[in-house]
């Protein structure tokens, strides 16, 4: 074998197998040691080993490796895994008589997911992640167990890939105009203050993002940042003759006040506004010539212009971290949305909005959270490609609450419990894609971090 590959082989593996934050006290010496022992490395080789790994871990930040290029200048990996037992009830109010397996839809799945990724770190304020997934829905990382262990679920999938750019105290002209400035291109995790009612946390937009915030605004802890972000939603065939086959997007602009006046205490508002263009979106005229790609294989529509105002309170007090929050919405177009399925109207205007409360206390191991949350969309108030993809099961005309608790077994292990109810809003209202009475979901979870 050659000797400098299997310097660089050994290296790589016992980077992997548990130095992704080597110390300079020499945390891979007992490692080397056993390799020199077992005749596996020379002892200068293994001190060559050593001193490189010492060399890297002088040169970047903690947690970060050199990796590649001398342009990376470190190297983050991390995962997530997650086993799932879910049940779910969805009473459809359009089909008439009890106990028709038609009319009472239950579902007991088993689930598990898989999230691995990268970041990596450049020079001059560049930084760029990718990260693969299980299941190729948008709001959506589940694949789920059965086939006879079969693979036809476990692909894998692209759910991060972007470059961003982030800066303290940017430099224009000679003067500094804000205190925090960050752009980021691609398919990302978005920088929104926004409820996860309203969009779904697997959901990672694709295009531009911007932030600009400036600091203690007129008296200190006070923060005022923008945000905005522009994004391709429907790639349309030019060629498709049918009418509509536009190019569609979303953009949002938001403005968020977060005054803080001890440490970890202050509240926020972020009003902001969110606008589709292109009107209805059809499947037939899509580029890849496919369906949706959400969970719950909801339609694509249009007519959305919203306006909601996000806000929270928190505090620290009784030992425990306190959150009070929620959420007011109206979609301005949203009697266009409720006609488009079957020309119906609904005897409500198209208003949204959820109010909650969360108490948590400490961090990794013994660290638990509770939280209660009530949510309301009326039927037309918003959009299903972006709301949370459990909450009955994506459908508007939709009311109830939300009740979740969490517990950490170790520092990387935790358990998971919700429960989400909700019922119907406005029983007049029906059609293929609303037709839900009463819904229920229950989700059991072990997750854990490596």
């Amino acid at each position: 074998m050659n000797q400098q590959f299997k310097k660089w082989a050994v290296m790589f593996a016992i980077t992997t197998l548990g130095s992704l934050a080597i110390q300079a006290q020499g945390d891979s010496g007992p490692l080397v040691e056993a390799l020199i022992k077992k005749g596996v490395l020379s002892s200068q080789e293994g001190e060559e080993i050593r001193a490189g790994m010492l060399e890297d871990n002088s040169s970047t930040a903690g947690g970060m490796l050199s990796w590649g290029s001398s342009a990376v200048k470190g190297v983050k990996l991390y995962g997530d895994a997650r086993l799932r037992y879910q049940w779910e009830n969805k009473q459809r109010q359009n089909v008439s008589g009890i106990g028709n397996p038609s009319r009472d839809q239950d579902r007991s799945r088993y689930r598990y997911r898989l999230r691995l990724g990268a970041d990596y770190k450049f020079s001059e304020n560049w930084k760029s992640g990718i990260r693969l997934e299980t299941s190729n829905a948008s709001d959506s990382t589940n694949a789920n167990f059965g086939g006879y262990f079969d693979k036809t679920g476990d692909g894998v999938n692209v759910g991060l890939v972007y470059l961003e750019y982030e800066i303290n105290n940017p430099e224009l002209f000679g003067f500094s105009p804000a205190d925090y400035f960050d752009l980021r291109m691609g398919k990302h995790l978005h920088p929104f203050l926004i409820s996860n009612a309203f969009w779904d946390s697997d959901i990672n937009p694709e295009g531009f993002s911007e932030q600009i915030a400036w600091n203690d605004v007129g008296v200190s802890g006070l923060t005022f940042t923008l945000r905005g972000g522009q994004y391709v939603i429907s790639e349309a065939n030019e060629n498709n003759t049918l009418v509509g086959n536009t190019d569609s997007a979303l953009f949002v602009a938001q403005t968020e006040v977060n005054y803080e006046w001890a440490t970890k205490t202050g509240f926020s508002i972020a009003p902001m506004f969110m606008l589709e263009t292109g009107g209805k979106i059809s499947a037939a005229t899509q580029e890849n010539g496919g369906g949706p790609d959400n969970e719950n294989a909801d339609p694509f529509l249009g007519n959305f212009t919203v306006v909601q105002i996000p806000a929270q309170v928190y505090f620290n007090a009784w030992g425990l971290k306190h959150k009070a929050f929620g959420t007011w919405g109206v979609n301005f177009k949203g009697d266009g949305l409720i006609e488009q399925p079957t020309n119906q109207s609904a005897d409500n205007i198209p208003m949204f909005f959820n109010v909650g409360y969360e108490l948590s206390k400490g961090k990794g191991k013994g660290a638990w959270k509770l939280s209660a949350e009530y949510r309301y969309l009326q039927a037309g108030s918003y959009t299903t490609n972006l709301s949370d993809s459990d909450f009955a099961k994506n459908e508007l005309n939709q009311a109830g609450p939300v009740l979740a608790g969490n517990y950490s077994f170790t520092d990387n292990i935790s358990g998971t419990v919700t429960w989400m109810h909700s019922n119907n809003i406005s029983p007049a209202f029906n059609d293929t894609f609303n037709d839900a009475g009463d819904s229920d979901l229950v989700q059991v979870d072990l997750n854990w971090k490596f």
